[in-house]
Formats: structure tokens, sequence, C-alpha cells
């Protein structure tokens, strides 16, 4: 019996080593991605102070686009995300990817198209996202960013892309518009460091994801990648707040039971803004990334780990 109580507890002091070594890994491959930070908004205007358009979509809404286009990317499924989603060594990383990419067909790595004026990337990312998306390129291949961006000219401060810069190019729709820029970006955004540095980027956002719900205490790659895909325009209600849905959902024999009831919780009050249907939606994504997995605590993977998942670095999408 004594024997069994100091292996129970070896056991779980192992499992605590194991997790802090874990995040230390992870923290020293994506910390390039965090030394430019993105800006806080999306710089959005139209004329006269900008060039973007402001019209209604099929739909009625109001979206932002550039006059020159394209301003939307046909769907198809990219192949660096396929092979990532489907590898075990990219964990919930993986299945993050898989889910707010809708199975790797509405996102994709080589992305590039003039949605809110610029977005790009396998996260849709906005051009306030360029300083670090840049810099985690620069230090991937500097000679390749330097060749590519060098004939620019872009204000550099500290390292990185100037804010400032990002944000009045994309108001003026140069940033897909302006045919130096739309060249020398269309070409970097094909490469296979680019398309790594995507990672180093998209492993911030996630962990940061992460971070930002810890204090639910989830512990399965299912409860925190769950939180890491609804915390995309969440609303901030409190009603969709992830702590509400937990107390509702209290009483639950485990923790896959507690986080199928909490997104419940997220579709029944339309969390993520608009039509019922789009919280619907992303809650099927979700749960269709982990139907029939095994259970696993794999919440940290390296960029390394992720980046070993693929052999189609530098491949376009299909």
């Amino acid at each position: 019996m004594t024997r069994e109580i100091v292996r129970r507890s070896f056991r779980k002091w192992l499992s605590g080593v194991v997790s802090v070594l874990a995040m230390y890994l992870v923290m020293g491959t994506w910390a390039i991605a965090q030394q430019c930070s993105s800006g806080p908004n999306v710089c959005r205007e139209t004329a006269p102070g900008g060039a973007l358009l402001h019209n209604a979509n099929s739909n009625g809404d109001r979206v932002w686009t550039t006059a020159c286009g394209p301003n939307t990317m046909k769907s198809g499924l990219d192949p660096i995300c396929q092979q990532i989603s489907s590898c075990p060594a990219a964990g919930g990383f993986g299945k993050f990817l898989q889910a707010v990419t809708f199975d790797c067909e509405m996102k994709h790595f080589d992305g590039y198209f003039g949605l809110d004026g610029m977005t790009f990337g396998i996260l849709d990312w906005t051009s306030n996202n360029l300083p670090p998306v840049l810099k985690a390129y620069h230090e991937r291949n500097r000679d390749e960013f330097d060749e590519i961006f060098g004939k620019l000219n872009m204000p550099m401060k500290d390292g990185c892309l100037d804010a400032k810069w990002a944000c009045d190019n994309n108001k003026k729709g140069n940033l897909m518009c302006d045919a130096n820029f739309h060249d020398a970006f269309a070409t970097a955004i094909k490469t296979a460091d680019f398309q790594k540095a995507e990672v180093d980027f998209a492993l911030t956002q996630y962990e940061n994801r992460l971070k930002r719900f810890s204090d639910l205490g989830l512990k399965t790659e299912y409860g925190n990648t769950a939180m890491a895909v609804l915390a995309n325009n969440l609303l901030k209600n409190e009603a969709c707040q992830p702590a509400t849905w937990k107390k509702v959902c209290a009483g639950q024999p485990d923790e896959t039971k507690m986080v199928d009831c909490m997104l419940d919780q997220y579709a029944k009050n339309s969390c993520r803004g608009g039509p019922k249907q789009r919280s619907e939606e992303r809650v099927k994504a979700i749960k269709a990334v982990f139907a029939g997995a095994a259970p696993s605590e794999n919440i940290h993977p390296t960029a390394d780990a992720v980046i070993s998942c693929s052999n189609s670095w530098g491949t376009a999408s299909n």
C-alpha cells in the first residue's frame, strides 16, 4: 500500500515536471514571434482619408475590401495544414488548426487577399499582425527576407516593421494594390521559411488563448483546444463567458462530457455573434475534429514538432 502511494506521488510529480519542461520548450521556439507586438486594431478608412471600400456583400453585410482585389480566396485544401492537423506530434495545436480552418479548406498558409485591406496566412491575419509575422520570417531566413523585402525600404523600428506605416498603408489599400509590395509579399508567402514563420506566430496566438482560459483548469487536449478555438470573436456578455458555461455544466461525470456541455452553451447563446448557425457550425467543427480521437494531453507542442509534421513547406494550396 505504501509503495503504491509512493508510485502515484512520483507519477504525479513527474507529470508536473514534464508539463513545465514542455512549456519551456514551447516558449523557446515561439518567442521569436513575440519580439514585435501586433497593432491593437486594423486600420480601415474610406476616401478621402483612405482608399478602402466599405460595401455590402452578397449577404447584405458591409465588408472592408480593396479596389484592386482579389478580396476573397476560394476554398481548397491546404496540404501543409492537412498534414499538421493529422499529426500526433502537433498535439492540440494541430486540432486547433483543423477546427479554425474548417478542415484546412477555408484558410491557407499562402492565403493573401484584400478583405480588411489585407488578409493573409493560415489564421487569416490582418495588417496589424504584419510586424510579428515579418519578424519571425526575418529570424528564420534573414538573407531571403532582405532579398525579397529589402528593395521596399520599409521603415523598421527596433527590428520591427513600424506599426504606423502598416496602419497608414492598409488604409490606403497599398498592402494589396501597390505593385511593388504586392509582388514582394506574394513571393514571400509562398516560401518555406515564411510559412514556418506562420507556425511560430500561430503557436504564439494559440498559447495566448490557452493562457487566457487557464483558470478553467482544463487538462485535456479536447478542453484546451476547444477553448482556444472559441476565443476568436467570442462575445463579451455573461452568457458567453467560459467560466459561466463551466458553472452551468458542473456535475458532469468527466471533462469530456463537461466540455460537450460547454460547447452546447456556446451554441445556445450564439456566442460567435451573428446568426446562431455560425456558432453551431463552429461547435460542429470542433466536435468533428475530436470524434474518435484517442484522449491526449499533448497540449503544448513545439514549433519544431509542428514543422516536422509536413513535407510540403513552400507548396501552394489547392
